[in-house]
């Protein structure tokens, strides 16, 4: 996995994959979609890690001394108690509060169609088709073989597709 840890109170950016389970299992050696969805879980562990996180801590260290107000010294280098702390403030600013008006009035107009999804994320909205895509494609390719084994996520009965 990658690093999530902190040390003298200091985030530890630890960039690469040693620890990380894509390539751990063969391919040979469980279900495709397992292999995928494991691999797909690291890769987004890596991205909270390698670029979420370090984001987060800057954030903290331009605000560490509210953040480590109350901590105690044996839990400052408790990336939960100290995230958590930083919560408690970020949860009091307009960013969030404003955040959490915003959604209410998304949702409203998600409900009543009056928002064009197309415009929200467009890039992971391509790669997340892109990957349904292929996997539906391959699994088709081999239906000859696996014929009613194959499962997805959205089949409403066993068998079907």
């Amino acid at each position: 996995m990658s690093n999530l840890n902190k040390w003298t109170t200091q985030h530890i950016v630890k960039k690469g994959n040693g620890d990380g389970l894509c390539g751990a299992y063969p391919d040979w050696g469980m279900h495709p979609s397992w292999i995928a969805g494991v691999e797909g879980l690291d890769a987004y562990n890596r991205w909270v890690c390698e670029v979420v996180i370090p984001i987060v801590f800057q954030w903290i260290e331009e605000h560490k001394t509210e953040v480590y107000q109350g901590i105690p010294d044996d839990l400052k280098d408790d990336v939960g108690v100290v995230i958590a702390s930083a919560f408690e403030i970020v949860k009091k600013l307009s960013s969030y509060t404003n955040g959490l008006k915003k959604a209410e009035e998304f949702e409203e107009a998600r409900e009543n169609e009056e928002v064009d999804l197309k415009t929200i994320n467009p890039v992971w909205t391509d790669i997340a088709k892109k990957v349904r895509e292929g996997t539906e494609k391959v699994f088709d390719e081999k239906r000859n073989v696996l014929k009613d084994t194959i499962r997805r996520a959205d089949d409403s009965s066993s068998g079907s597709s």
